[in-house]
């Protein structure tokens, strides 16, 4: 089975998936709050729950707009910008998806650290990274991450039955 798009076509259409997806980090920007509770309304926007989503998304809006625009230009004959797939590993790219989700459910019932201690560890052993690399990440990354999101930038990630 042959592609019989045109590439100006499935250019159009990328373009008009960064917008669409550009929108919808737009609206989940704008809605937030309301979807964080409990939401502390007092708390400086600074130390706000939101800070952190807020920022992702706005990279994830400016980003998408800056690529629109960047997509303008054709792309060079034969010549494409895009990495080779072909090399990828679904079952490892599926089981990080299943990871994640399960890790974004254990930061409120574990804690921030120790969530993200257990996701690097186990994240570390599927990708077979070996034990050493698993440590130093799992322990190093999440202890830095621990002090710049819930100590200096106060985060809240609700209440935990562990740190």
């Amino acid at each position: 089975m042959h592609n019989t798009e045109s590439p100006e076509t499935s250019q159009h259409i990328g373009r008009l998936l960064l917008l669409a997806f550009s929108v919808v980090a737009a609206g989940l920007f704008f809605s937030t709050p309301a979807l964080i509770t409990p939401y502390p309304e007092n708390a400086p926007w600074f130390e706000s729950a939101a800070l952190f989503p807020r920022l992702a998304l706005l990279l994830m809006v400016l980003g998408g707009v800056i690529e629109i625009f960047v997509r303008r230009r054709p792309l060079p004959a034969g010549g494409s910008d895009e990495l080779d797939s072909s090399a990828a590993n679904i079952r490892e790219a599926v089981g990080m998806l299943v990871l994640f989700a399960l890790y974004a459910l254990g930061v409120v019932r574990l804690g921030y650290l120790s969530s993200t201690i257990l996701f690097l560890l186990v994240s570390s052993a599927w990708l077979r990274l070996g034990w050493r690399v698993g440590i130093g990440l799992g322990i190093g990354l999440s202890l830095t991450m621990w002090l710049v999101f819930v100590k200096a930038l106060k985060l809240y990630f609700g209440h935990a039955w562990l740190i």
